[in-house]
């Protein structure tokens, strides 16, 4: 089991996705691409933190981003998931989009990598170990999903 510490730099070893540096970069074109645009073009991943981040507006944008902004700006949002006091709010959102990320047309999150995968998995496990049973945070969601993204980085090896 890995340790906060850990985990963090394992997040920034794997994801070392480009930022996304046009528009179509960030978002294809749809009816909700302006939206993504208008909430991260520009952005690096350290100008994402607690203070800017909405996850209830900002998660939805996930759907819509390509895989390279997907890559780029996740890590941002897991390792935001790891200051405490723990975000009920980011926790929702954050694994309602893991959880739904499946049924992608590539079947996992949005093409990562075995290895950001078992990112995903370890930061997952060790919030399944680490979250308190307060409202809105399940312990047994986090386990469940800590599984699916142990399973997919295993599938892959």
């Amino acid at each position: 089991m890995r340790s906060r510490d850990e985990v963090t730099h394992r997040i920034d070893q794997v994801f070392a996705g480009s930022r996304p540096l046009t528009e179509d970069e960030l978002a294809p074109p749809s009816i909700d691409a302006p939206y993504v645009i208008a909430h991260f073009y520009g952005r690096t991943r350290a100008d994402i933190d607690r203070e800017s981040f909405l996850p209830g507006l900002h998660m939805e944008d996930f759907a819509y981003m390509t895989a390279q902004a997907v890559e780029y700006y996740l890590p941002a949002v897991l390792k935001l998931m790891l200051i405490e006091p723990y975000d009920f709010e980011l926790w929702i959102h954050l694994s309602g989009f893991l959880r739904g990320a499946r049924r992608d047309d590539e079947t996992t999150l949005r093409g990562l990598h075995p290895a950001q995968h078992a990112a995903i998995a370890d930061l997952l496990e060790l919030l399944s170990r680490e979250i308190d049973e307060m409202i809105g945070f399940d312990r047994k969601d986090a386990v469940q999903l800590a599984r699916l993204y142990r399973q997919l980085a295993d599938a892959a090896t």
